[in-house]
């Protein structure tokens, strides 16, 4: 009886060791995700930081198996990568994401959906436009998943726009590989649910977008109809409209309809000048400028082109935007030559910066062929080992027993070799001593 209250004690003392070991664990599991959420916060100040944060969470979820702990880590590289442009690291940590994700006992499909997007993104910025059009229908897939099985969290949280915004992207890459017929079928299908949901920025998107494949296919009429929905309706968002409406004159001025393009230019920069950026004016002057030019109203086109450069002061990266300067230097050629070998000058000048900085980017940046190679050689290089590490744990008894034997054979061996070497020595040893018993004997007999 004397030693139940030692036993009440010890029984009290392992519960109390449980409780603590429970809120150990738990209290790792906060710190893995608070870890993450620094990293992410200060990922623009201190990314060497954030990257040894994401490291130590990934670390703790790999030490207590939280598989989840280990696709949010990733997924946390991944988004480092981006901001930092470190694309490479980023595929491959997004790649790992997934390969843990699949991994879990209950797949998130949001995250799936996110992580399948991303990849997307990094292929896109290579113009790898097959292979990114090809991630965003696995993430088109996932996300149709997502909303069916949850419904009510994706209404909760506005991701029923995955289902809009996956597939507008996935359009937008085929168009870009070409595949115009493919794309097409994507954004009639979104234009008429835009209808149907009566929303409107998709459908300034989608017509947009099916006009410019109209134009790219020279159906200019077919175009026309597409800008045409956007630019004239009221309830679309001003800064599409304006988009829209300077499609519409581009599409006159390729018909030479050059009263109505001049028309549309004007009603589009007015739209601009309250509700869009300083660079979506300048493209706006300088198409209308050109058109001044192309009726021969030489003193208005330099009007527009000069508004256009004071307008905005981005242009010296963007061949695009700087051709501006050619174009003054040839419309002052006739009027005045100062002012011609100026702007002569300008567009020269901006244009040796450019080739610069592009040759400067090619010799640091890979190519999409290198990046392809890089992200091939690392995942083989994985799988190489994983092969090696998964034969090891499959064969390591038939080793140990291998080198069991070795070890067996050689013990064998070396007493083999003992034994014969002590009946030699041994044999050696009797000649030996009969030897000099003889030699006793003969120095007897003599004396």
């Amino acid at each position: 009886m004397k030693n139940r209250p030692y036993g009440m004690l010890r029984a009290l003392y392992i519960l109390f060791i449980c409780i603590c070991t429970q809120l150990i664990v738990i209290g790792q599991t906060n710190n893995l995700y608070d870890l993450l959420d620094e990293a992410v916060e200060i990922v623009d100040e201190a990314p060497e930081k954030a990257i040894e944060l994401s490291e130590k969470a990934f670390y703790m979820a790999q030490r207590d198996k939280d598989m989840y702990g280990m696709v949010s880590a990733k997924s946390t590289f991944g988004y480092i990568g981006m901001l930092t442009n470190d694309y490479e690291a980023s595929f491959i940590n997004y790649s790992d994401a997934l390969d843990y994700l699949e991994k879990c006992d209950t797949v998130d499909l949001y995250q799936k959906t996110e992580i399948l997007n991303n990849l997307a993104i990094i292929k896109s910025s290579y113009d790898d436009h097959s292979g990114a059009a090809y991630l965003y229908e696995l993430a088109h897939d996932a996300a149709i998943e997502y909303v069916d099985q949850y419904r009510e969290v994706a209404e909760e949280y506005g991701d029923l726009r995955l289902l809009v915004d996956i597939p507008y992207d996935l359009a937008s890459e085929l168009k870009k590989d070409g595949k115009y017929s493919e794309a097409g079928e994507i954004l009639v299908d979104l234009w008429e649910q835009s209808e149907f949901r009566k929303d409107t920025v998709l459908l300034a998107k989608v017509v947009n977008e099916l006009g410019l494949i109209k134009q790219d296919n020279k159906e200019l009429n077919r175009a026309e109809e597409f800008f045409s929905i956007a630019a004239f309706n009221e309830g679309v968002d001003p800064a599409l409209r304006s988009i829209a409406m300077h499609n519409l004159a581009n599409i006159y001025m390729e018909q030479e309809d050059y009263s109505k393009a001049d028309k549309y230019f004007t009603q589009a920069l007015d739209l601009k000048k309250e509700h869009s950026s300083e660079r979506s004016q300048f493209i706006t002057l300088l198409d209308q400028g050109e058109l001044s030019y192309i009726k021969g109203e030489n003193e208005k086109a330099i009007s527009k082109w000069e508004t256009a450069v004071n307008t905005f002061d981005g242009i010296k990266n963007d061949p695009d935007l700087f051709i501006v300067y050619d174009w003054l230097q040839k419309a002052y050629r006739n009027t005045d030559l100062n002012k011609s070998v100026e702007y002569s000058d300008l567009y020269a000048a901006n244009f040796k910066n450019w080739m610069t900085v592009q040759s400067s980017q090619q010799n640091s940046a890979p190519t999409l062929q290198a990046f392809n190679t890089r992200i091939d050689t690392i995942l083989a290089d994985r799988a190489l080992k994983a092969e090696r590490l998964a034969l090891l744990r499959q064969y390591w008894p038939l080793g140990v027993v291998a080198l069991l034997l070795i070890m067996l054979f050689v013990y064998v061996v070396q007493l083999s070799y003992n034994k014969r070497r002590e009946k030699v020595l041994e044999a050696s040893l009797k000649a030996d001593r009969a030897t000099v018993a003889d030699e006793i004997l003969n120095r007897i007999r003599r004396d």
